[in-house]
């Protein structure tokens, strides 16, 4: 789902604060003091409890176990259950935009929370609003065992909302023995949400009946995804977390083992996590001799299935392959003969899911369809029509900033230009100066290019972080069309990790307010905005006329482009109206002339000393050639490509990427090499 979505959750949770009293009270210690021990989930849930909180209270102390996780970003949830289970003890933690951390088993405790109400579920959330991301929690410990399963029938759990004995259930683990048969499901319709299905008790309410019939609401995709059964089906078991929507109660499926059905297995999902081994995932555990049977899978390239590996989960095969290939094209993965491990019935149909190849670079994402480029849109071919998302797709990417609004930057190693990419809502929180594999989905997201859809997240650990690429205002900010793509504007930095020196703030905002800048010194001509991304992204407060040097994200912002800080240190002052010596230049220069040219000339100038390194890659930034490399003094330079790779071979003509390193600080000039 989009940030729209969220949003709206968070404004509908707000607006389902509009009966609470106009003077909330705190637990502990509750109204004139009366209730000095902590608040625990029985008490926020039983409306006859003493020292019961109501609507828009905050709430410290109270403790549980994590029994389920809504992961899905139309707003992360985790579900909250006293150890020894029973009537009154779950309850919902909406934990907003910010991304999951903990799991199943893990004991938390919220340090401050404000009690909500969504649906008609009762929920605690961060006690500063509805849609906040930092509801106090404090860990406790991992690996407990997770409460025992309320055992009821489907006359108890039937799903209207006027059921009497349904609400003390609500957000604890339930479970209900068959045998039980599906009536209806979402591919029949009226169900008012993908993946579910209803089912009635076989005995009571046998094929055929005319009785009236207790139905039950299974939920297959909040918590997970799980295509419901065909109507008709026999379920000897249902389990899950127990919850109420405006509809009424349902069941909430956590994975597909939290069902029993003597059905076969389905396929969940197929993507690269190497560029020669795919990833299969099913609903449910699969024996080992089925999901390692090679004979069980093909591929529409036509390749080979070398060799297939089951996880220990059970639920995840990893198929080492040979489809001769490259990164980008179509690719898609069949599977038959998979056996459920519960229930021994195989796959009686084949089930294909499809992907773009390979573990692609960013650089090949980001680059520009050339279908769009003469209306002047630059996009992703990998993305969907309009702001729709694409097809299932793998990169990798070394994060380097981490913005709220679960808003995450990954960029390549070498950060050369369109090397990096925004990533919206991953399954869990990324940090700073670590590398992930990212299996998703594209999409243009008001003009900016986005990865979403986050299917599968993997830490590769920490590695060296790319250096901040120094630009000037000009170029950055610059949103110029560029259907023939012989210009360096600011989508070639997009999502990357740029910087700007010696600019000069032009207005003042107030602490952690955005403002504009102008640069470079001396001339301080051209101008664009630092966007702090969230209040507490960074609290910097410039004077007018304050010169610095300024790190961050560089963002398309609905119509341009905008720098966003990480963090106050991204900021460096040097004084108010400062000039700089004349003798030597202020900054690093660097500019290309003639371009185009069939030989490539390089101007360069240092204010001081450095190491420096002048290279050429290509479109996808795969290395060329290395012009010069060395020490070099304060002073200005000129070098020349022409045109020759590491080899001595000649690369053709084509437009080539040039960087120049300067110690930490890495500067890119887009160059047309003509024959």
């Amino acid at each position: 789902m989009s940030r729209i979505a969220t949003t709206i959750l968070g404004a509908l949770l707000l607006a389902s604060l509009a009966a609470a009293p106009a003077l909330a009270a705190q637990y502990p210690p509750g109204p004139g003091g009366v209730c000095p021990d902590s608040v625990s989930i029985y008490k926020v849930q039983n409306p006859a409890a003493a020292c019961h909180p109501v609507l828009g209270d905050t709430v410290r102390g109270m403790g549980g176990i994590v029994t389920g996780i809504d992961g899905k970003p139309t707003g992360f949830a985790y579900y909250l259950q006293v150890t020894g289970g029973g009537a009154w003890t779950g309850i919902d933690l909406f934990i907003g935009g910010t991304a999951p951390t903990y799991v199943k088993g893990d004991s938390l405790v919220v340090t401050l929370g404000q009690v909500g109400d969504f649906g008609g579920e009762t929920e605690v959330f961060a006690a500063n609003g509805a849609f906040g991301n930092n509801l106090g929690l404090r860990y406790v410990s991992s690996g407990n065992t997770l409460p025992p399963f309320y055992v009821g029938t489907s006359s108890d759990l039937y799903e209207l909302p006027s059921n009497p004995n349904a609400e003390q259930w609500e957000c604890g683990l339930v479970r209900i023995v068959g045998p039980l048969r599906v009536a209806r499901n979402s591919f029949t319709g009226g169900m008012g949400t993908s993946n579910s299905f209803l089912t009635v008790d076989n005995v009571v309410c046998p094929p055929g009946s005319l009785g009236p019939c207790d139905s039950v609401f299974v939920d297959g995709n909040t918590l997970t995804t799980y295509a419901p059964p065909a109507v008709g089906i026999i379920v000897m078991s249902v389990q899950g977390i127990y919850n109420q929507r405006s509809r009424g109660y349902r069941i909430q499926l956590r994975d597909g083992n939290d069902l029993e059905v003597a059905t076969p297995p389905n396929v969940v999902d197929g993507y690269p996590v190497h560029d020669d081994t795919l990833r299969v995932t099913f609903d449910r555990t699969v024996t080992q001799a089925s999901a390692e049977n090679t004979a069980n899978y093909t591929l529409a390239s036509f390749g080979t299935v070398l060799s297939a590996t089951l996880e220990s989960s059970g639920t995840a095969v990893n198929l080492g392959i040979s489809n001769g290939l490259v990164d980008g094209d179509n690719e898609s993965v069949t599977v038959s003969g998979i056996v459920s491990a519960a229930s021994g019935l195989a796959m009686t149909s084949p089930q294909t899911r499809s992907f773009i190849n390979g573990v692609m670079p960013i650089t090949l994402i980001q680059a520009p369809d050339p279908a769009f480029l003469g209306a002047c849109e630059d996009r992703s071919k990998f993305a969907g029509t309009g702001g729709s998302t694409g097809s299932r797709l793998t990169f990798r990417g070394i994060c380097v900033g981490a913005l709220s609004g679960s808003l995450y930057y990954l960029e390549e190693a070498a950060a050369t230009p369109r090397s990096g990419l925004t990533c919206y809502a991953p399954m869990g929180p990324l940090s700073v100066g670590r590398q992930y594999m990212w299996v998703g989905r594209v999409q243009e997201y008001y003009g900016e290019t986005e990865a979403s859809d986050n299917m599968y997240l993997r830490d590769e650990g920490p590695v060296t972080m790319p250096d901040p690429v120094v630009q000037t205002v000009a170029v950055l900010k610059d949103s110029t069309c560029d259907a023939t793509q012989t210009l360096t504007t600011g989508e070639e930095y997009e999502g990357m990790l740029v910087k700007l020196s010696y600019v000069k703030a032009v207005q003042e905002g107030g602490p952690g307010a955005g403002f504009d800048v102008a640069g470079p010194n001396p001339a301080f001509v051209d101008t664009m905005h630092i966007n702090n991304r969230g209040s507490a992204t960074y609290t910097f407060d410039p004077d007018s006329m304050m010169v610095m040097d300024i790190t961050g994200i560089l963002r398309w912002d609905f119509g341009r482009f905008v720098i966003s800080p990480r963090g106050n240190s991204d900021f460096v002052t040097h004084g108010l109206n400062v000039g700089v010596p004349q003798t030597l230049p202020s900054k690093v220069a660097f500019t290309l002339y003639p371009n185009p040219a069939r030989t490539v000339r390089m101007n360069f100038a240092l204010p001081k000393a450095a190491d420096v390194e002048l290279a050429v890659y290509d479109l996808s930034g795969r290395h060329i050639a290395t012009v010069d490399r060395g020490f070099f003094a304060a002073g200005a330079y000129t070098r020349e490509w022409n045109g020759l790779d590491a080899g001595g071979k000649a690369a053709g003509s084509g437009v080539y990427f040039v960087r120049l390193r300067v110690g930490t600080e890495a500067y890119n000039l887009r160059a047309v090499r003509l024959q």
